[in-house]
């Protein structure tokens, strides 16, 4: 929070007036709140930076359905997603609208021409957003081509990277389904 320091804007034989003094203290915490309330209102204008009650009014203007157990980033990128709902018509402006679903480098993106089928496998840290970005291919992806969609767990190549001592503090599901670093 900004602190505000009204005496210093006095002049020097106005700073000892007790009355002055009184109304100094009374106004600086009203006036250091205002400013709080304007940086909280500049943050509520760009989805980044988004608080729950920011969120909460985009999703009903947007008519988002929020569930209890999704981050304040899920919720940033379904808003994201709903403004940005221009349809991708070539593989570059598709994969563009991955980038900025999932982060750069989270996805592979294949497309099959022959048997019509798009193959996305999602990586690991975008995990949580698995079925919202299957619903949104769903959206964006003509009905004539069969969508595939999976997620890029661990594999050895990946894991032999590490020391067998370092792994042995995992189990196997952490192993295959989390993150490790």
């Amino acid at each position: 929070m900004r602190e505000v320091h009204l005496k210093g804007y006095m002049p020097d034989i106005l700073k000892e007036v007790y009355e002055f003094n009184q109304i100094f203290n009374a106004e600086e915490p009203e006036l250091s709140l205002i400013f709080a309330k304007c940086d909280m209102l500049l943050d509520e204008c760009f989805i980044d930076t988004l608080d729950a009650y920011g969120c909460a009014r985009w999703e009903s203007m947007l008519a988002i359905k929020a569930k209890d157990t999704d981050t304040l980033e899920l919720r940033r990128l379904r808003i994201k997603a709903a403004l940005n709902g221009d349809t991708p018509y070539t593989m570059r402006s598709l994969k563009n609208k991955l980038d900025a679903l999932c982060g750069e480098g989270n996805f592979i993106l294949k497309y099959a021409n022959d048997i019509y089928t798009l193959t996305v496998g999602l990586g690991l840290p975008a995990k949580s957003q698995f079925d919202y970005l299957k619903q949104v291919l769903e959206e964006i992806v003509p009905a004539n081509i069969v969508i595939d969609i999976y997620l890029m767990y661990n594999t050895h190549e990946v894991l032999s990277a590490f020391r067998h001592t370092f792994l042995a503090n995992y189990k196997h599901k952490q192993l295959t389904e989390e993150v490790i670093t």
